[in-house]
């Protein structure tokens, strides 16, 4: 074989039309994108113009792009909603294995009253949500999220399963991640109607906050003078009636 010098024939030449050089962040970014877009698409297959597909019907391997982003839940009694398998991804968002956890242990501890009644309307309406969601560390660092939750029926045909997909964008750092609601995406599946629901700020229940209105302002206080006690004096008593006697 004779060598010839130059590029190979696998190698981009400058100017060649296209080629892509795509960083891994957006690389990141779109498979994650991919995954909740896998998901949905699968889901609205199973379904097949019914109101809600079979937990028995979900085949992994046709969601093999989204499977470390995704999860299967199941609503034990109203607000209790667990983990019944989850991607490595969710595992890492928590810094342990989530199988068993309530999916609430993922939001604001201020935030899950609320994102608790949200959810329960997943398997009583039945509805789909997508969740906008951010975390922020004790430096400020931001991780944005989506939360995708489809419901399903188990084999006692009730809605009390769902799967869905948990993907963020950016860095995930230092684990726990909780996150607080953004916005919630909601599809109506017995009317088609999608609404959009704005997350109600969140109260920071630390510390009581003093009302104003009626309450007097506040002096300071100014100790008095400690005095220094005088020390008592003896006195001597003699007695002389046994004298005069």
């Amino acid at each position: 074989m004779t060598h010839r010098d130059g590029p190979s024939s696998g190698a981009r030449k400058d100017g060649e039309r296209g080629a892509e050089i795509v960083s891994l962040w957006q690389h990141q970014a779109k498979t994650e994108h991919s995954a909740l877009s896998e998901m949905r698409s699968y889901w609205e297959s199973l379904r097949a113009g019914r109101l809600v597909p079979l937990r028995s019907e979900i085949d992994p391997r046709e969601i093999s792009g989204a499977l470390e982003f995704g999860f299967i839940l199941e609503r034990i009694q109203p607000g209790a909603v667990r983990f019944r398998l989850a991607g490595m991804h969710l595992c890492d968002l928590m810094g342990m294995e989530v199988r068993g956890m309530p999916l609430r242990s993922f939001i604001s501890p201020t935030s899950r009253a609320a994102f608790s009644a949200t959810l329960d309307r997943v398997f009583t309406k039945p509805q789909i949500q997508e969740h906008s969601m951010v975390s922020e560390d004790s430096r400020g660092a931001k991780l944005n999220a989506r939360l995708l939750i489809l419901p399903l029926k188990s084999d006692s045909g009730q809605v009390d399963r769902a799967i869905g997909c948990f993907t963020t964008d950016g860095i995930v750092g230092l684990a726990p991640r909780r996150f607080r609601v953004l916005e919630t995406r909601v599809t109506n599946l017995l009317t088609g109607a999608e609404t959009r629901e704005d997350s109600t700020p969140e109260r920071d229940t630390s510390a009581p906050q003093p009302v104003a209105g009626f309450a007097e302002p506040q002096e300071d206080f100014t100790p008095a003078p400690t005095q220094k006690a005088e020390r008592p004096q003896l006195r001597l008593v003699v007695s002389n009636r046994d004298e005069m006697v």
